[in-house]
């Protein structure tokens, strides 16, 4: 009996040791893992990437880099909502960064030109089921879009 006393208060203690935070040592740590999260970025390791990120962004680091790279991320992968989430954070902590805004715009542009592209396959297939002035507003739109896209990534941005 004493045995299973001392077993089950040994591991409430053990397991107490577990969920204690450790103590986080912000700025050396922060800098090195930001380094290793953009050396994967680069090599397009963004699995690797983003977890790394997504701890710095969280509490209790909250690196207000991290989001602005994590939103960057996401769109790389197609993951606009996401994407625009971090961006938008990104802005709220340094709203004089006209990168951000820029790639902000970048995404919604590539929204409207996938919504486009995808709504393209719906088109009658004869073309006189569609109104001649439709499809060139269309085409001419999507083509507008692609240009801003062009002109959106820009050198210096994370896109």
């Amino acid at each position: 009996m004493p045995k299973i006393k001392f077993a089950l208060a040994a591991s409430v203690l053990l397991s107490g040791c577990q969920v204690t935070p450790l103590p986080v040592q912000h700025s050396v740590n922060v800098e090195q893992q930001r380094e290793v999260a953009m050396r994967a970025y680069k090599q397009g390791d963004y699995h690797l990437a983003q977890g790394l990120l997504q701890k710095l962004a969280d509490a209790p680091i909250a690196d207000p880099q991290a989001p602005c790279f994590l939103g960057a991320i996401y769109y790389r992968q197609h993951e606009y909502p996401a994407a625009l989430k971090n961006f938008e954070r990104c802005r709220q902590a340094q709203p004089e960064q006209l990168e951000i805004w820029l790639n902000s715009a970048a995404v919604h542009l590539r929204m409207a030109s996938e919504l486009l592209l995808a709504g393209r396959s719906y088109r009658p297939v004869t073309a006189d089921s569609l109104a001649p002035s439709i499809e060139s507003h269309y085409t001419e739109l999507l083509n507008a879009l692609m240009k801003l896209q062009r002109l959106a990534e820009v050198k210096g941005t994370p896109l």
